[in-house]
């Protein structure tokens, strides 16, 4: 450990470049707009000899280089160009003119804006800006509202939070990082999901299963990694302006600049307001809490011709949200009036350090990550208060080599991780400091584009937990020039429950929180939770009537050795808090097809089963408010000339089971499944492309006007014992139209 401590310190400014694959496509753009395949086109890195050829359509796959970032394309009748690739891309369409002057090459993302990587050992599917821009897209929470993999629900019916489920669990189980750094997280993993504007996403990175050891140990069911605008992949001027049906409007501006050859530096804005009280379903209270976020973010990044580069920087937030009833006064203290209301305050600090050495070796380099946040939490709900304040620093070194030559690779490091929590709920103060110091290795083996093989292990030391060991696998066999794609994977994660953080939407209620402690010496006396992971993966690309189709099916389950339970159908009136006693697992099978049904008419259907199924006190039961079925189609229109972009998507969610309310009286009984319902949300945009693009783009949500009524049990009482607004299974707002408008300058 101190031999690695020294290495931090010599190298406090390094950062990991990882090694990967670029595909895409070479196309030509006719005179009348018409877009086709080249075959043939070479395709190489600058100072490389090693070159490679697109295919009969077009497609073509060539291996990353960490010597440079130009890659030059040929092809007959064209002159020779060099295009600048940023690391964070993994698939680039080239469109090339057919002018005998080749002035400009456009890099851009095609078809849907979400692609699967064929190439990567793990699954990963990259949802670009395009897809992002399908709906309105306010924030991290409603990025995924195009995607059939990722649940989206309220988490209760009066704080209009949203949270995300994956694999059947609910979201704290997905490893959140920004950068490939962890981000949401401990205080932050409910409601931080609306701290990321949408504006500031270049890209999402969505894998499923156990990820890479060099992430962390507490991937348990997969990472959902965001990208964000950096000044060599944003435009010099970004705005957007956004206005709904119930007033919220939001405005988001990024300004970039390139300083020097070394430095270049991006600012990125945003401002959201809620003014207006709207009570659609009329249970007396606000759908949609009011309130305002301010939040900021600058970044730093240098590159050098000498091997170093790496970026610094930080970003501020404040948030407040308060929802309650329609005569609910916020700025009156909740003791002093009749009326129940509940408050968020959140307010969040954080700066960064991303910075790496590449060595004139192949595949060689080193990099240091380094991130400090502060986050207070500030809630109340009617007349309970929770206050909480977090403290994390995270450190991660990096080095990457190759063994012999780069068909053998690793990578090793070590990390660590400080969390400071302090909260208060009710009769409950918790004060917990964490401290994890770990070391991990990773080996990397590729057989040209066949099989590819990643094999790693972390050991990780808890000042709480003692020694955690966790393995990871990952192995991908392809054939049929890469058209066909088989994956497996499996692996342990463990982390600890933030039993508050993670369940707030409980405290919207008047149910006790009763904690079953299995060791005093633990935070907040419970066992860590302990899971593992595996999963298969199958994709197919082939022709269907002449045109690109991809059919994928995946399986996943996650076991847990260990798990802190949320019960809430031992009694309606209580939250039981305790460490898992029997067995607990999710299975999921998702199938999915993508095709170019017509040109620029992409169509995306999907169909999803979950079994989650957990020992509670009173049995094995499945888990409540989660859908076993789900099924959803997007279609999507670009205009020939690209002014007009259509998109509409359709999801079916099955039946849910409702936690067991037998206990209440008569009157506040819920029924056993809540009815199944259909969510239809569209978006029309209209771009206009000349030296600066504007685009103005109008939509609905919830076309169908589909609504939970009735949603808080003892709505007329919130202050008696039965109160409860946690029982929510569809939407608590009607139909929501929407418009707004983005200005862009290259």
């Amino acid at each position: 450990m101190k031999k690695i401590c020294v290495i931090i310190a010599v190298f406090g400014v390094l950062q990991i470049l990882r090694a990967q694959t670029l595909t895409g496509k070479i196309l030509e753009v006719s005179s009348a707009g018409d877009t086709s395949a080249v075959p043939g086109a070479l395709i190489r890195w600058l100072n490389s000899t090693k070159a490679e050829v697109s295919n009969a359509n077009g497609q073509f796959s060539i291996k990353r280089t960490s010597e440079t970032t130009q890659l030059l394309v040929s092809y007959t009748g064209h002159p020779t160009d060099t295009i600048t690739i940023e690391k964070s891309r993994q698939f680039a369409d080239i469109v090339l003119s057919r002018l005998h002057q080749l002035k400009e090459v456009e890099v851009i993302y095609r078809s849907s804006g979400s692609s699967y990587s064929f190439m990567n050992t793990l699954q990963v599917e990259t949802i670009g800006q395009r897809e992002l821009s399908k709906a309105a897209c306010c924030n991290l929470s409603e990025s995924f509202e195009t995607n059939p993999s990722v649940d989206v629900n309220f988490s209760d019916a009066i704080s209009g939070t949203k949270q995300i489920q994956l694999l059947g669990l609910s979201g704290q189980y997905s490893l959140i990082t920004k950068e490939n750094m962890p981000y949401l997280r401990g205080l932050a993993s409910i409601y931080g999901l609306s701290f990321i504007p949408g504006t500031w996403i270049n890209s999402i990175q969505l894998a499923k299963g156990v990820g890479s050891v060099v992430n962390g140990y507490e991937n348990l069911t997969g990472q959902i990694n965001t990208e964000l605008h950096q000044a060599d992949n944003s435009e010099k001027l970004f705005f957007n302006a956004y206005l709904n049906a119930n007033a919220r409007n939001e405005y988001n501006l990024n300004l970039s600049r390139k300083l020097s050859p070394v430095w270049s530096t991006v600012l990125l804005s945003h401002f959201s307001q809620n003014p207006l009280k709207q009570d659609m379903n009329g249970d007396g209270y606000l759908d949609i809490p009011t309130g305002n976020q301010y939040n900021f973010m600058n970044r730093w990044s240098y590159r050098t011709r000498k091997g170093f580069e790496g970026q610094i920087g930080g970003g501020w937030l404040q948030d407040a949200r308060y929802g309650g009833q329609m005569n609910f006064n916020s700025l009156q203290e909740a003791s002093q009036q009749p009326w129940y209301g509940i408050g968020i305050g959140s307010h969040k600090w954080d700066v960064f350090a991303k910075n790496g050495y590449v060595f004139k070796k192949p595949e060689t380099s080193m990099g240091l990550q380094l991130s400090f946040l502060q986050h207070e939490q500030r809630n109340f709900y009617g007349l309970n208060s929770y206050d909480g304040n977090q403290q994390t620093f995270y450190a991660n070194f990096i080095y990457q080599g190759i063994i012999k030559n780069t068909k053998h690779k690793f990578k090793a490091g070590s990390s660590l991780l400080i969390d400071a929590v302090n909260e208060a709920f009710r009769e409950f103060r918790f004060e917990r400091k964490e401290k994890v110091s770990g070391v991990f290795t990773e080996y990397i083996y590729s057989k040209g584009d066949r099989i590819n093989l990643i094999a790693g292990l972390r050991a990780d030391h808890h000042n709480y937990y003692g020694i955690f060991v966790t393995p990871r696998l990952h192995l991908r066999l392809a054939w049929n020039e890469n058209k066909t794609v088989l994956r497996a994977s499996g692996g342990r994660a463990w982390k600890t429950a933030n039993i508050f953080a993670e369940n707030s939407s409980f405290m919207a209620s008047s149910r006790n929180f009763v904690l079953l402690v299995s060791d005093y010496r633990m935070p907040y006396g419970l066992k860590p939770e302990i899971a593992w992971n595996y999963g298969i993966n199958f994709m197919q690309k082939f022709k269907l009537n002449y045109r690109e189709a991809q059919l994928i099916f995946d399986a996943y389950r996650t076991d847990f050795e260990n798990q802190v339970v949320i019960d809430i159908d031992e009694d309606p009136q209580k939250v039981f808090i305790y460490n898992l006693t029997g067995a607990s697992y999710s299975n999921t099978f998702q199938s999915e097809f993508i095709w170019e049904a017509r040109k620029r008419l992409n169509l995306r259907i999907a169909y999803r089963f979950v079994d989650t199924r957990t020992t509670y006190l009173n049995g094995m039961l499945p888990k409540y408010l989660l859908s076993r079925h789900r099924a959803f189609i997007n279609v999507s229109y670009e205009s020939k000339n690209q002014h007009w972009q259509f998109d509409n998507t359709i999801t079916w969610n099955g039946s849910k089971r409702m936690p067991n309310t037998e206990g209440n009286p008569h009157p506040y009984h819920m029924e056993r499944f809540s009815p199944d319902y259909f969510l239809v949300n569209g978006q029309i945009t209209y771009k206009n492309r000349e030296r600066s693009t504007w685009e103005i783009y109008l939509g609905v949500e919830n076309a169908m006007n589909v609504q939970q009524m009735h949603a808080i049990v003892s709505s007329e009482d919130p202050f008696g014992k039965y109160f409860d607004a946690s029982m929510v299974w569809g939407p608590i707002y009607g139909r929501m139209f929407y418009g707004g408008i983005r200005f862009k300058l290259k």
